[in-house]
């Protein structure tokens, strides 16, 4: 395997390795190392570090100059927890084997770039970061290479539940219907004709082309939340709130924090579930930029545009706590 490696924060090495060349619709593999360069040992969270279930957006891949989307679970996580750090010794190296196929359409022939990055829960910005390996591929077929793009065409508002009790489903139909609340409140504002603090509290300046995105996008939740058949999962132990998996509307695993977090306020039952269905392509397709009211903020103070893209950003201006006008 060819390499390129990028020096990241703290003095932690970051390599990419894929085989330069790759024909047929195998798996595509890349390995990932992260050296500690440095004279003493180094800690960071868990999420910072690659992750072999993809249960993030850590690669940014390119076919043919175009940034291939991610399709893996968008998790909405809360503050980084003290066993949730990993402590990389002086001079280690940590090492780990990523199926970059089971979250990226790689199911296309043509020239593909791969760079690791990582960004930490309260910031935008990366925190590790590889330089970008090239890659080859040939003999695909237009499959989806295990990522389903079929979604629920069910105009009903019929709820579902997987693994759900029934003190469980009680909650989520409370949760279900303070979303609902929260999303045709937003909409309603968004009908408005003056956009007020509340507004660039949390999307930044107000220009027509980024108002009409976050317009069409509370539309597309509000929606979704009236008229869509929703199934909900409640067989995840992490120590997340909720993921769920961009392609495959409307269905919504719900995890640990989302049963302490309040029904209603900041980061609740009913915010979560705004930050979900927003994620969903036949939605919104929103990312993860940022978590977290401070970076969701800073994130609408110095970037507009990734704010109007940031599931919290839609999360905190639906649940409006503390309240703007």
């Amino acid at each position: 395997m060819d390499g390129a490696s990028a020096q990241s924060r703290s003095g932690l090495e970051v390599r990419v390795s894929l085989a330069p060349e790759q024909r047929g619709n195998g798996p595509v593999m890349a390995r990932v190392t992260v050296t500690n360069l440095t004279g003493a040992a180094v800690e960071i969270s868990e999420t910072e570090l690659p992750s072999e279930d993809m249960e993030t957006a850590q690669f940014v891949v390119m076919r043919n100059g175009q940034q291939v989307r991610y399709e893996g679970p968008h998790i909405k996580r809360g503050p980084v927890m003290a066993a949730e750090m990993v402590r990389i010794a002086a001079g280690a190296t940590l090492t780990y084997d990523i199926e970059l196929s089971r979250a990226y359409d790689l199911a296309q022939d043509g020239s593909y770039s791969v760079e690791f990055q990582s960004r930490v829960a309260s910031s935008a910005q990366p925190s590790l970061r590889s330089a970008r390996q090239d890659v080859r591929l040939y003999g695909r077929t237009l499959a989806t290479n295990g990522i389903s793009t079929t979604g629920l065409s069910s105009l009903t508002s019929l709820i579902s539940y997987s693994k759900c009790t029934v003190t469980q489903q009680t909650q989520l139909v409370a949760a279900l219907n303070q979303a609902a609340t929260y999303a045709a409140q937003s909409k309603a504002y968004l009908a408005g004709n003056t956009l007020g603090d509340r507004y660039t509290w949390w999307f930044g300046g107000v220009t027509s082309a980024n108002a009409t995105i976050v317009r069409n996008n509370f539309t597309a939740i509000d929606n979704a939340f009236a008229t869509k058949a929703i199934t909900v999962d409640c067989g995840c132990k992490k120590t997340y709130y909720a993921y769920v998996y961009p392609s495959q509307p409307y269905k919504i695993y719900v995890c640990r924090a989302f049963w302490s977090a309040p029904l209603a306020g900041t980061d609740s039952r009913g915010g979560t579930l705004i930050h979900e269905m927003s994620h969903f392509n036949a939605v919104a397709g929103t990312d993860d930029w940022a978590y977290g009211q401070s970076a969701a903020r800073s994130l609408a103070l110095s970037n507009p545009l990734r704010a109007i893209d940031n599931a919290d950003n839609h999360e905190y201006f639906a649940e409006n706590t503390p309240q703007r006008q």
